[in-house]
């Protein structure tokens, strides 16, 4: 059995193949309706538009309480219990989807696959962080990010090509979860534990000396911090995830096709991936400026979707926003680790980082109508140029607080 250093010891490698698995499962919900929802509203001409967009921001709307109900249920003893349940949900959602013939029924599942999805969220990263350490952790968190959303790109393929042979095969996709449902055995506790292995005593001083051994940082209140880093995410995510909406809109405004739209939009998914697995030498690259270039590089991403109107700047735009976000998550899920006062209770305290982001997901186009409204100005490249502002606002809060353990990224 081959083994893999988790900072402090090592662990047989298809335990984290197993707990990366997990991570396929939780950027799937909509996915599969999104491409198809004209053709969806063809096939179902009596359904009124509020139906239509319910399907994709149902999923979304419903995994925001349930990951805070995962957070608040799972214990050491019982999250392989959670996450099996949630992943059997979400796998007899996706066997469902195959027999749906209405639109209520479409919607219907599509909150029972919230269900499923949000008990899942927080497990995926929250494993990670229990049993990995140090360096090691932070890389995994960004193995983690990288895998979502590279499975991501291969669904959307799979999706569009699906969708040519039937409606119904393109919900294939929510089969994904018989992948973590299989390895599960790989990353109960029992497993892990029995298979664990710690350093030899003579790399004792060498053990000492690296980033693994350092203590975990201490907070007078853990809870103030957290939110902080939630608000960071919160502003970070809102703000760069702006062209996921206005995008679209954008490209047919100036004259481009859907399939253009649909090729520049998965390119997001191309460059999150590769920075999340490219975190440790980005980090090693930056020091304590990291999450400021991760702005800089998604500003100026915004900049380009607003300024030029051609196809190879619009791609290169969202391959500019990926890249930061990529980026910059796993910073945030590493930060989420440290504070949580040990390592059994990272589930919890992830659970309340990430219904931070599926917030920000749900508040973007309020934002962006707010400040419509209040400068009176609805042309299409203002989504952009305002989300730029204000993530340079952002990016000034963080000169100010630059100390805080919020903005530190090096020690």
């Amino acid at each position: 059995m081959k083994y893999i250093s988790n900072g402090k010891g090592s662990l047989p490698l298809i335990t984290l193949i197993a707990l990366l698995s997990v991570s396929l499962t939780v950027n799937l919900p909509g996915l599969a309706v999104s491409p198809m929802l004209g053709k969806l509203a063809d096939i179902f001409p009596h359904a009124g538009q509020l139906e239509i967009q319910l399907l994709t921001l149902l999923p979304n709307l419903v995994i925001i309480p349930m990951i805070l109900v995962s957070g608040k249920i799972t214990s050491v003893r019982n999250q392989t219990g959670v996450l099996a349940t949630g992943l059997i949900i979400f796998l007899l959602a996706g066997v469902l989807y195959l027999f749906a013939d209405s639109m209520p029924m479409l919607v219907g599942l599509g909150a029972l696959l919230g269900v499923g999805c949000g008990l899942i969220v927080p497990i995926a990263a929250g494993q990670l962080g229990e049993w990995f350490y140090g360096e090691q952790k932070t890389r995994v968190l960004g193995f983690k990010s990288g895998t979502s959303n590279g499975i991501v790109i291969l669904a959307t393929i799979f999706v569009g090509w699906a969708a040519d042979i039937s409606w119904h095969t393109s919900f294939c996709v929510y089969l994904v979860p018989v992948i973590p449902l299989l390895l599960i055995p790989f990353m109960t506790n029992t497993f892990i534990l029995k298979h664990l292995r710690s350093e030899p005593a003579a790399s004792a001083k060498a053990q000492a000396s690296s980033p693994a051994a350092e203590k975990r940082p201490t907070f007078k209140h853990p809870i103030v911090t957290l939110c902080g880093v939630i608000g960071l995410y919160v502003a970070l995510t809102a703000t760069s995830m702006v062209f996921t909406y206005y995008l679209p809109f954008t490209m047919k405004h100036y004259g481009l096709t859907s399939s253009q739209v649909g090729v520049a939009s998965a390119m997001f998914y191309v460059t999150a991936m590769i920075g999340g697995f490219s975190l440790t030498p980005f980090l090693r690259l930056t020091h304590r400026t990291a999450l400021y270039v991760c702005i800089l590089i998604m500003s100026a991403g915004l900049l380009l979707l607003g300024a030029f109107h051609s196809m190879a700047t619009y791609v290169a735009g969202v391959l500019l926003i990926g890249m930061g976000y990529g980026l910059f998550q796993p910073i945030i899920y590493n930060k989420t680790t440290e504070i949580a006062p040990n390592n059994t209770l990272s589930t919890k305290y992830f659970s309340y980082t990430l219904a931070g982001n599926y917030v920000a997901l749900s508040i973007v186009p309020l934002i962006v109508e707010f400040f419509q409204r209040l400068f009176d100005n609805h042309t299409p490249d203002f989504p952009y140029f305002l989300n730029a502002a204000l993530l340079g606002i952002v990016f000034l809060v963080g000169l100010w607080k630059h100390r805080s353990f919020v903005w530190t990224t090096g020690r």
